[in-house]
């Protein structure tokens, strides 16, 4: 099987889990060696998984989407959509490169952030750590929960030499948020990616979590995220992955945030 090839399947396979419940994408890294998962109740949830290099990253996506059934304030509403469940886990169709909903106007796939998801499991093996939160699509609820009642591992993070999240719009946007980053942090970003800024609006997981340390969001192909036109380009969804890869395998410097140099 080629590369190319499983990548894709490990990309649908994450988009064919359920919309409204994180939990299957946890149980796929909980499956991981030295898993640090914490579960705590409603979407105050991460999975932590320790990478072996001592120059690692830290890599963050999210595994709640905002279909999630936590999110719903109508149980009723919940209810004949649980009753309407085995039509949706099998929601995606392909159109060349581009994947979109099968069948519904109001549901899109889930490619925020089941593509980051994706994303980080293809790199589990590569040294560098892996950070799966929840509730982020709702003010980062797990990120805010991992930081402020699990002190050692908030610090543990923030002595890794950066953090990479991966769950942005489009196919080569940054963003580095309210973060004060340094120039020296984009100049690297940019140099290394050939990403663009898209400006510094809206926050993440990495508004919450870095601390000490300068923190990126990339882009990961998707467009019209919380629409039911929401669609994912595969050939930016790889490009990404290859350029994240690519730069994931050099030696990696550490960069302080500006208050931290």
């Amino acid at each position: 099987m080629s590369n190319k090839l499983l990548e894709k399947m490990i990309l649908f396979g994450f988009l064919s889990c359920d919309l409204e419940d994180s939990m299957p994408v946890f149980d796929k890294f909980l499956s991981l060696d030295g898993a640090i998962p914490v579960l705590g109740g409603g979407k105050n949830n991460f999975v932590y998984v320790p990478g072996t290099r001592k120059d690692r990253v830290l890599l963050v996506a999210h595994a709640d989407t905002v279909w999630d059934k936590y999110y719903s304030s109508d149980p009723w509403k919940a209810y004949f959509e649980e009753k309407n469940m085995m039509h949706r886990i099998h929601r995606i169709s392909i159109d060349g490169n581009i994947i979109r909903q099968g069948g519904s106007d109001v549901w899109g796939i889930g490619a925020d952030d089941r593509a980051g998801c994706a994303m980080l499991w293809l790199l589990r093996k590569s040294g560098h750590s892996l950070l799966v939160t929840d509730g982020e699509e709702h003010g980062q609820i797990g990120a805010h929960f991992l930081m402020s009642n699990y002190p050692d591992i908030a610090e543990e993070i923030n002595e890794h030499n950066y953090m990479i999240q991966l769950d942005r719009r489009n196919g080569n946007d940054y963003k580095t948020y309210s973060l004060p980053v340094t120039d020296e942090f984009r100049d690297y970003i940019e140099s290394q990616t050939s990403f663009v800024d898209a400006g510094r609006t809206s926050r993440t997981d990495i508004v919450v979590l870095c601390r000490k340390i300068c923190g990126v969001n990339f882009s990961v192909g998707y467009c019209n995220e919380h629409t039911g036109d929401e669609y994912l380009n595969i050939d930016h969804w790889l490009n990404t992955y290859n350029t994240v890869k690519s730069l994931l395998e050099k030696e990696q410097p550490r960069f302080p945030l500006k208050t931290f140099e």
